[in-house]
C-alpha cells in the first residue's frame, strides 16, 4: 500500500477539536518549500499565530495537508527533552537497518543507544539540517527524506494491517550514506543542547497514545513535523540598539563640547 504524505491540495482549513491538549498551539500550514518525488519535503507554516517556520516531516504513515490549520503540541529537543507528546516518544523497537560498512554504526542503530527514541529524534534533527532547500527536488534531498523515514520506522509497522511499507523516493537504493552520517554525528557528540535547541517536534494534539500492540506509536492526527528555528545572528534589533547607543554617545559628546565652549 502506498502511503501519501504532504498533499498539494486546497482542502481548506480543519476545525480545531475539543480534544486538543491545553498546551497545544495553532499550526497553519501555508505553502511548499520543496516537494520530493516520493512525498515529504518541506513547507512554510505559521506556529502559534506569529512565528513563521519551515517544517519537515519525520513520519511516513500519516498525512498533512497544504494548506491546512491544525492544533500541535510542541516539543523542544535537547538533553532534558520530554517526548511524551510526540508520536514516537515511547517506541523502543525499530525496523532493522542494514548497513554494509562499519559494524559500530549497525550495532548503535539496532541494539545500542541508537534504539532510544530520543536518539532517533536527534538524528532526524541532524538530517533536517543537511537539507539544501534552495536546490529543491534533488536526489540528495530525496535521500535525506528517505533516511529520516527509515530512522523513524517502528518495528510495529512491519506487522501492521495493512503493512506500512517504506518507499525509496530517489530510486537510488537505501540511503546508506545519510544513515551512516547521522550515526557518526551522534556517536561523535554532535547531539549537544546548543544544536538540538534549534529544533522542535510538532505533533498532533488530538492523536491518541498507542498500546503495546501498536508498538506505542501515537495514533491518528496529522503527519508529525520537525521545525528548524536557527538561533538568530547578532543583527537586526541588536544592531539597532548598538546604533542607538552610538548616536546617544555622539549627542552627549557634542553637548559636552558646547558646554565647555560656553564656559570659556
Amino acid at each position: 500500500m502506498k502511503i501519501n504524505h504532504i498533499y498539494g491540495t486546497a482542502l481548506g482549513f480543519f476545525l480545531f477539536t475539543f480534544s486538543a491538549s491545553a498546551s497545544s498551539v495553532p499550526l497553519v500550514v501555508g505553502t511548499y518549500n520543496f516537494q520530493l518525488d516520493g512525498g515529504g519535503g518541506g513547507a512554510q507554516a505559521t506556529l502559534n499565530g506569529t512565528q513563521t517556520v519551515q517544517i519537515f516531516c519525520d513520519n511516513f504513515a500519516n498525512d498533512i495537508y497544504v494548506p491546512s490549520t491544525n492544533s500541535a503540541n510542541v516539543t523542544t529537543l535537547g538533553s532534558s527533552e520530554n517526548l511524551s507528546e510526540t508520536r514516537f516518544g515511547d517506541v523502543s523497537s525499530w525496523t532493522t537497518i542494514s548497513l554494509p560498512g562499519d559494524p559500530t554504526e549497525q550495532n548503535f542503530l539496532d541494539s545500542g543507544a541508537g534504539t532510544a527514541a530520543s536518539a532517533r529524534y536527534d538524528m532526524v534533527a541532524y538530517l533536517v539540517s543537511q537539507y539544501n532547500i534552495g536546490n529543491g527536488n534533488t536526489a540528495a534531498n530525496n535521500q535525506i527524506q528517505e533516511a529520516i523515514w527509515t530512522l523513524m520506522d517502528p518495528a510495529a509497522y512491519a506487522t501492521a494491517s495493512p503493512v506500512v511499507s517504506l518507499i525509496d523516493p530517489s530510486e537510488l537504493g537505501v540511503p546508506t550514506a545519510d544513515l551512516e552520517a547521522a550515526a557518526d554525528w551522534y556517536l561523535g557528540g554532535g547531539a549537544t543542547n546548543a544544536f538540538l535547541s534549534q529544533f522542535e517536534v510538532l505533533s498532533d494534539a488530538t492523536m491518541t497514545a498507542g498500546s503495546s500492540a501498536d508498538g506505542y506509536v501515537g495514533i491518528g492526527g496529522f503527519q508529525e513535523q520537525i521545525v528548524f528555528t536557527p538561533a538568530p545572528e547578532p543583527r537586526g534589533s541588536i544592531w539597532m540598539l548598538i546604533g542607538l547607543f552610538g548616536v546617544a554617545g555622539f549627542v552627549l559628546q557634542r553637548a559636552r563640547g558646547k558646554k565647555l565652549a560656553l564656559a570659556a
